[in-house]
């Protein structure tokens, strides 16, 4: 159906994926691949996970879409990490929780700490 309306399917697949599932997913992805970087939910980490770059690394042998990394991802040093081997990182709950942080201040000041986080997560990919 996606196929016919003109629209990407995009596919996920997570650290549970089996090896065999996870590459017939990769082979059948259009658009990009979205790489679910956290077992659980999702949320800001102070780590990444193991093996998650290796993981990335083997996936990009099995497909030609670029591949996008999310869940977990806080940091510019984490999106340094995952730019070198992905073609996209998304950072959605360490912004939220910025956010959040400072909304009871002056709206400006939550504007210019966004600003800043998103700049040095932007530097971060290079």
């Amino acid at each position: 159906a996606c196929r016919a309306a003109g629209l990407a399917l995009v596919r996920l697949v997570t650290p549970t994926t089996p090896p065999e599932r996870a590459e017939a997913i990769a082979r059948k992805s259009t658009g990009f691949l979205y790489c679910v970087s956290v077992a659980g939910v999702t949320g800001a980490r102070a780590d990444l996970p193991p093996g998650l770059l290796e993981r990335i690394t083997w996936l990009r042998t099995k497909t030609d879409v670029p591949l996008m990394v999310g869940f977990g991802i806080s940091s510019p040093e984490q999106v340094r990490a995952v730019a070198a081997v992905a073609d996209g990182v998304s950072v959605g709950s360490a912004l939220v929780r910025l956010v959040a942080e400072s909304a009871q201040g002056p709206r400006a000041g939550m504007l210019a700490g966004g600003g800043r986080f998103i700049g040095d997560l932007a530097a971060a990919c290079g």
